[in-house]
C-alpha cells in the first residue's frame, strides 16, 4: 500500500500522522512485552528469577565501573615540567625545554648567545 501524500490536504496529513504515531506506540509495546518474555523464559531456563538475572548484569557493570575509575585514578594528573630556562630581560617568560623553543630563546640563540645563559 503506497500512499501518495502530495495528494493529501493538511488535516489528512495530520490525522496520517496521529495514526502512524499511535501505531508506533502500540508496536513498541508490544516488542517489550515480547522481550520481557523471552527475558524470563530465559530465566526460567537457568532456574533463576528474572531480578537476579538482571541483579547478575548489574553488578558486572558496577565492577566494571570500579576498574575503569581504577584506571583513571592510577593515571592521574602529571605535575608540570620544572622550569629550565628563563629570560633575563623578562623573568615572566620561561622554557621548561620541553616542544618548540620560544621566539625569544630563539632570537637570542640566533645573536650568538648561548643556551647555558638562560639556565634556571
Amino acid at each position: 500500500m503506497t500512499i501518495n501524500l502530495d495528494d493529501l490536504s493538511v488535516a489528512e496529513l495530520e490525522k496520517l500522522i496521529k495514526q502512524a504515531e499511535k501505531k508506533l506506540e502500540k508496536k513498541r509495546l508490544d516488542a517489550v512485552k515480547s522481550a520481557q518474555a523471552e527475558i524470563s523464559k530465559i530465566a526460567k531456563d537457568l532456574g533463576v528469577s528474572v531480578d537476579d538475572l538482571l541483579q547478575e548484569k548489574a553488578s558486572r557493570q558496577k565492577k566494571a565501573a570500579r576498574k575503569t575509575t581504577a584506571r583513571k585514578k592510577k593515571a592521574g594528573v602529571r605535575k608540570p615540567a620544572k622550569v629550565k630556562y628563563r629570560n633575563p630581560a623578562d623573568s615572566s617568560q620561561t622554557w621548561t625545554g620541553r616542544g618548540k623553543r620560544p621566539v625569544w630563546l630563539r632570537e637570542a640563540l640566533e645573536n650568538g648567545a648561548k643556551l647555558e645563559d638562560f639556565a634556571v
